[in-house]
Formats: structure tokens, sequence, C-alpha cells
């Protein structure tokens, strides 16, 4: 009987003593600052018609894997490297008023001390509401305040460069065929201007319309001054002043029909309407296609800058750190019960295997 009090003294007692002289008399007390943050964006409805299009023009949507991106990054030794550019954390943690065990080593190295200040530091997701919450443990209540404050800081900081990656990635491909659209119309333009100059012709489809109304035209006051011959000469002279006017003026309307009509079928100088029509046509086909082509461009960018804003998502901070007014660790006799109940269950098990072990050894 004295030997199992001995035992149990020796496994039991002296461990559950020792933590309670250092939970009780040297552990530094731990002051625990919680914020909680979630990652949103403006999302669009689905296409509605009626009323509710009128009242649900827009929705708050989550941020989705960008949640675990800022958890991951706040964990991560670039997060650590900017804190203790503007925080000297490494003081603090290794500060000779925190108790040697929860210190920090000064000569500790960079993995160590992120492994240090990822125990300190971290990001607990809800998955259900994806709600990020953040809890800094720090050895002073306004240290364990502002370092949360900074790790909001900087996780912001991120959120808004993955945002505006995303932003410059939708419009840059959107920006690149309205540069190619506008090159195009300036092209087609340059084209079209450099054939009206070279031809003297603003629209030769047009100028061939014309002419052809001019033609048309010449034809029937041509056929009505005929007509009016053949009646005067069969009552007049041909050598009658009115019947010589008449051939004169059907002389005339001949020579400039054709004159009109060598315009469009052809000229001295082998500049035929028709042939500038056929190589005019081509270049209006051409300076529409790539009038409507910037239009859709244009149209295509704004859309790419909407969507790109619709997709923009925010870190939002809706319970700010707070300055805690207790520490809230070490939990001072759950953590001696804790070390009371591993020790006794070591001892039972340990107990039942030496006697397992006896036992095999008798037989």
């Amino acid at each position: 009987m004295n030997a199992i009090i001995r035992s149990l003294g020796i496994v039991v007692g002296i461990p559950t003593l020792i933590a309670s002289l250092y939970f009780g008399l040297f552990a530094s007390d731990v002051y625990v600052s919680e914020a909680r943050v979630a990652i949103r964006s403006a999302q669009a409805t689905p296409s509605i018609s009626g009323i509710a299009a009128v009242l649900g023009s827009s929705m708050v949507s989550s941020g989705g894997q960008n949640t675990m991106v800022v958890a991951d990054y706040a964990r991560s030794l670039d997060m650590l490297n900017r804190i203790r550019e503007r925080m000297d954390i490494v003081e603090h943690y290794s500060s000779d008023d925190v108790d040697v065990l929860s210190r920090l080593r000064e000569s500790s190295t960079d993995e160590q001390i992120q492994s240090y200040f990822q125990k300190h530091v971290e990001f607990l997701r809800d998955s259900a509401s994806d709600v990020l919450t953040l809890r800094v443990r720090a050895f002073d209540r306004d240290v364990a305040q502002q370092l949360a404050e900074l790790v909001i800081e900087l996780s912001e900081d991120l959120v808004n460069t993955l945002s505006i990656r995303i932003e410059e990635d939708a419009l840059q491909t959107a920006q690149t065929e309205l540069t190619i659209a506008a090159e195009k119309v300036r092209r087609a333009s340059s084209e079209m201007t450099s054939f009206q100059n070279a031809n003297s012709s603003l629209n030769p489809a047009a100028e061939s319309t014309a002419i052809l109304g001019i033609v048309s035209g010449i034809e029937a006051k041509l056929i009505e001054t005929k007509a009016e011959l053949s009646e005067k000469k069969a009552y007049m002279r041909d050598s009658s002043p009115e019947v010589i006017q008449l051939k004169n003026r059907m002389n005339a309307l001949s020579r400039q029909l054709r004159l009109e009509k060598g315009r469009v079928v052809g000229g001295g100088k082998g500049e035929q309407m028709n042939v500038l029509i056929e190589n005019f046509q081509p270049l209006v086909m051409e300076q529409e296609m790539a009038q409507q082509q910037y239009a859709s461009a244009l149209a295509s960018l704004e859309l790419a800058r909407i969507e790109a804003l619709r997709k923009k998502q925010y870190l939002i901070t809706f319970i700010q750190p707070n300055r805690p007014d207790q520490a809230m660790e070490p939990r001072r006799f759950k953590s001696v019960l804790t070390v009371m109940v591993f020790c006794f269950l070591f001892y039972m098990i340990g107990g039942l295997m030496w006697s397992a072990l006896k036992d095999h050894m008798g037989r």
C-alpha cells in the first residue's frame, strides 16, 4: 500500500505540485485581443422582372477562397516580416518580464519566430458563415490590441491587392481589343481619305447615282424634244426656225447625254465610274466593320469594368480588436487539473502494463 502511495505521489503528486507552482507563481499573464472579419463582394442578382427587379438590384456575396488565402497569409513569414517592420514583437515576446517557458529566445531563427508567431496569432474560420475570428495573444494588453489591428490592416492590404490584380487582368484583354479596334478604324479612315484624295471623289457610288439621275433627266428631255420635232415636221419645213431650234436642242441634249454616260461607263483616262465604285465598296465595308468592332470592343471594356467592380472584394471588420481588461490565459486551475489528470492516467496505464509484464514474467 505504501508503495502504491509512494509511486502515486511520484508520478502524479510531484508533476501536479510543479504545475501548481509554475501556473500559480511564475506563468505570465496572457492577454487575448479578438476581432471578427469577413471578405465580401458586391454581386449582381440574377435576371428577374417586375417589382423584384426594382427591390433586388444587388446582393452581397462571400469572399469564398480568399478567406482561406487571408488565413494562410496571416501564418506566413511574409506577414511576420511586414509586422516586424512596424512593431518589435520579438522584443516583446522575448522580454525578461515573460516567464522562461513562455518566452521567445532572442537567438531564435526566422523559422522559430514564425512558429512562435503562429501560436500567438491565429485566424479561425467559421465554414458556415465564412467569417474569420482573429485571436492575438500577447503579454501586454496594449500590444495585443495593436498587433491585432496591424494584422487586420495587412490582411486588408492583401485583399485589396488581389482585387486590383483581378481588375487589371479583366480589363487588360478588353483594353487590348479596344486598342486593336481603334487602330483598324484609323487605318480604314486613312485608306478612305487617300482614295478620296487620289480620285477627287468623296463617294463614287453616290456620285454615280446622281449622274444616273441626270442621265435619266436628259433622256426624258431628249425624248420630249424628239416628239416635239416630229410634230413640227408634220406641218413645217426643215428650214423653219422652230424646226432648226428643236434640232439644235436635240443635238445639244444628245451631246450632254453622251458626256454624262461617258462619266459612268468610261472616260478618256480610263477612270470608269464602275471601277471607282468597285474599288470604293471594299473600303466602305472595311470602315463599317472597323467601326462596329470598335463599338463592340468599347462595350466589352465597359462590361469588363462593371464586372471587375462587381467582383471587387473587401475585408470588412465588423468586430474591432478589443483591448482586454484582464488576462484570459493561462487558465491556471484548468492547466493544473489537466496535468494531474494526464499524470493519473499515465500512472494507471503504466500500472496495468507493469502488472501484465509481471504476470508474463511469472509464467
